[in-house]
């Protein structure tokens, strides 16, 4: 696609591109089960599109934001400078502890919403929830969260960057009033791109695109909400283009020639329980998820270090490991610290199998035992 687009890049953005674009958007909408194609838009990745939504919701003081201490951290990051801008609506976090289930989560939130969501006439509460953490690399009962939300009045942005390719997504069952997600990371296009799911009735909050448009229509004339995002600039549009069909590349023919959605969903799923447990089983330790209710394609592996040894080393110890990993191994599984643990989130993807698995856990048992001899200066 990009030697096509750099072989006649005028005609491509004067003629072409509408079109390519017009059909990405009917693939992605299928694919999610939107109601309309003009429901979903590509915009670069998932923190890109929660700042738009948020954005466009011109939040005000009073208005409250309702986040989680495992929301993404870049997603935090916006949550808080909306926060700390003038006029600052207050920012609620409500505490994840894993391991928990799925009913605790959603009778945490319930109770939250019970306690602290106090407003009055004009009030506008939004939630922000994750269809998959990032860290720890759990699925939650996002959809039951949702519904929570419109039994109260609550608007639901959904940072959904993990999902699109990893879970089913239903846009007509779920209905939440925004959805961000990542095509890059689990549907195999290229990177950077992302969907944003906007149901029609939420069109007329949606007037800014970020920058602005040449689609920008000024009140009170009535928001075209996809042809905001025809033109955004000239942008490498390639990796949008990459769900489509090419001669080299298209993500969703090459999903069903690997045999389909429950096909690689069921390999992966299958891949990431039995991966993560040989990866426990070398590290002497255990899943996060021992139940299997929160694993999608992402695997929660506790690393070998107790809290005394946690105590004594650095404090961007998770950074170190990582690089460790990535110079020294040539792999990488996600390190992170949670409820006074430090864990690791490996991914099950179509092109690995559990040897892969076996090799990051010798890999981190190396660097944890390197830190840990480090710190204390044993040999």
């Amino acid at each position: 696609m990009t030697l096509k687009i750099e072989s006649k890049p005028d005609h491509f953005f004067r003629i072409d591109l509408y079109g390519y674009m017009k059909a990405v958007r009917e693939s992605l909408a299928t694919f999610i089960n939107a109601a309309h194609t003009d429901e979903v838009v590509m915009v670069s990745n998932a923190t890109h599109g929660i700042n738009v939504i948020l954005h466009n919701l011109q939040l005000k003081e009073g208005d409250i934001l309702i986040g989680f201490n495992t929301t993404y951290v870049a997603i935090s990051s916006t949550l808080r400078r909306y926060a700390d801008a003038t006029p600052t609506p207050q920012l609620q976090i409500i505490t994840l502890t894993f391991p928990t289930t799925p009913e605790a989560i959603t009778s945490t939130f319930r109770r939250h919403i019970e306690q602290n969501v106090k407003r009055t006439a004009g009030t506008r509460v939004v939630a922000l929830i994750d269809a998959i953490i990032s860290n720890p690399g759990a699925l939650l009962p996002w959809e039951e969260l949702v519904q929570i939300c419109k039994e109260n009045g609550i608007v639901s942005v959904v940072d959904a960057a993990h999902a699109i390719g990893q879970i089913p997504l239903d846009m007509q069952r779920a209905d939440p009033d925004y959805l961000v997600s990542n095509c890059h990371k689990w549907l195999y296009t290229k990177r950077s791109s992302s969907i944003l799911y906007t149901p029609k009735r939420n069109h007329q909050s949606m007037r800014w695109t970020f920058p602005i448009s040449i689609g920008y229509t000024s009140p009170p004339n009535e928001v075209k909400f996809a042809e905001q995002y025809e033109w955004l600039g000239t942008i490498d549009y390639a990796p949008y283009l990459s769900v489509i069909p090419d001669e080299n590349s298209e993500a969703l023919q090459f999903r069903k020639e690997l045999g389909g959605e429950d096909r690689i969903r069921s390999y992966c799923h299958g891949l990431a329980r039995e991966g993560g447990s040989k990866m426990a089983e070398i590290l002497g330790t255990e899943l996060m998820d021992k139940d299997d209710k929160f694993t999608a394609n992402m695997v929660d592996v506790l690393l070998p270090l107790s809290e005394e040894e946690i105590k004594i080393l650095p404090s961007d110890a998770p950074d170190i490991i990582h690089t460790r990993l990535l110079e020294n191994w040539h792999c990488m599984s996600a390190v992170y610290k949670h409820n006074g643990k430090i864990w690791t989130r490996a991914s099950a993807q179509i092109w690995i199998e559990v040897s892969d698995f076996e090799y990051v856990a010798r890999a981190l048992a190396t660097i944890c035992r390197d830190l840990v001899q480090e710190a204390t200066g044993s040999q």
